[in-house]
């Protein structure tokens, strides 16, 4: 007697790191390689897409990730002071504690919105 072939679940993980690849490629192009931050300009493929704030929850809010060069993101630790003043400038005020709350909740991502930020991100690029 065969056995039934196992129906391969899709990996969460897999899903948001693919997901997450092509944020950054639709971000560090959209905003054409400026570091969100200090304002360096190179190549976009030379940047990297960094976050205000570090969570699940706000790890697809488009507001949280801009365009940073490396020394700002990973030598300054994302260029906090910086980063927030620009996020006030453009979003207005309040949006700090926004994406700190949003940040604290728990958010357990599902296959579907994974999925369908792929295919947007995709569509997009």
């Amino acid at each position: 007697m065969k056995k039934k072939p196992k129906i391969k679940e899709k990996s969460i993980t897999k899903l948001r790191k693919k997901a997450w690849k092509l944020q950054s490629m639709y971000i560090r192009q959209k905003e054409k390689g400026k570091c969100f931050t200090c304002g360096d300009q190179r190549d976009w493929k030379e940047q990297q897409a960094g976050h205000f704030v570090h969570r699940d929850s706000v790890d697809f809010d488009l507001r949280n990730i801009h365009c940073q060069c490396v020394h700002c993101n990973k030598w300054l630790h994302g260029n906090l002071i910086n980063y927030a003043i620009k996020l006030e400038r453009i979003y207005g005020h309040g949006i700090i504690e926004e994406l700190k709350r949003k940040g604290d909740q728990i958010k357990k991502w599902k296959v579907k919105e994974l999925e369908d930020l792929i295919e947007f991100y995709k569509n997009e690029l």
